[in-house]
């Protein structure tokens, strides 16, 4: 992306950044490696049908999936039903910071609804007229940088080294409106990922604290009905502002 022309007041419009860091026990991938299913699988995401816009993002998901046309044909039954993750150009596994934004919204609406934090009066604490419910009000002020997230496996050394093929890949039955169906899913155990959050509102550590350890039990990725996703945070540190 291009730097904002505005780049010299971020400071002042988002002051408060954090580097965090998660490890996910088991991380799922939930992206679609089959063209046509994709192709379903992104027109719910994006609510359009338009041909030439589906064409491209499919076309660009298949790239960052790793999914070649010279497949052997015995792989193709497979992959229609097989989701997993988006790569690199060089092969490392990512999951989007979209997915980590909604695992924080979806935190923050299930700890307001437990009463670990406010529910309503977020907003400017000077005007009443401002004020929203935490619901709509926390997407508007918190935000995940990163666009994609690369996973790791942390060594003994505490090193961290890049995952390019996922540890497991899990079956499991699944039931649609066609009847039981057989679902293959890519996943990466104990997966560390590091992140950049911003926001526009000085949290207190304990708001802090109820949301992500809300988030530590709701989880992060696809399948997480299934017991996937749930994590940790081992880093939470606030970046300094220049």
């Amino acid at each position: 992306m291009p730097t904002s022309v505005f780049a010299k007041y971020e400071p002042k419009a988002y002051p408060h950044r954090f580097a965090g860091q998660l490890i996910v026990s088991t991380i799922a991938g939930g992206i679609p490696s089959d063209e046509n299913v994709a192709k379903s699988w992104i027109a719910t995401k994006l609510g359009t049908d338009n041909e030439e816009l589906l064409r491209k993002a499919v076309a660009e998901t298949m790239v960052e999936r790793g999914i070649t046309m010279e497949q052997a044909a015995d792989e193709v039954n497979t992959l229609k039903h097989l989701n997993g993750f988006k790569r690199t150009a060089d092969g490392i596994l990512v999951i989007e910071g979209r997915q980590l934004k909604a695992c924080l919204k979806e935190a923050v609406n299930v700890a307001a609804n437990a009463g670990k934090i406010t529910t309503k009066g977020w907003g400017n604490p000077d005007n009443a007229n401002y004020k929203k419910g935490v619901k709509a009000w926390f997407p508007e002020h918190v935000f995940v940088e990163d666009d994609k997230m690369e996973l790791g496996h942390m060594e003994d050394d505490g090193l961290i080294f890049p995952v390019t093929e996922p540890d497991q890949i899990v079956q499991r039955f699944v039931h649609t409106p066609r009847g039981t169906g057989i679902q293959y899913e890519e996943t990466v155990h104990n997966a560390v990922i590091s992140f950049t959050c911003e926001t526009d509102y000085e949290f207190t550590d304990e708001q802090w604290a109820m949301i992500w350890l809300t988030a530590e039990r709701q989880g992060l990725g696809a399948s997480r009905s299934q017991g996937f996703g749930t994590f940790k945070v081992t880093q939470w540190d606030r970046i300094d502002q220049k």
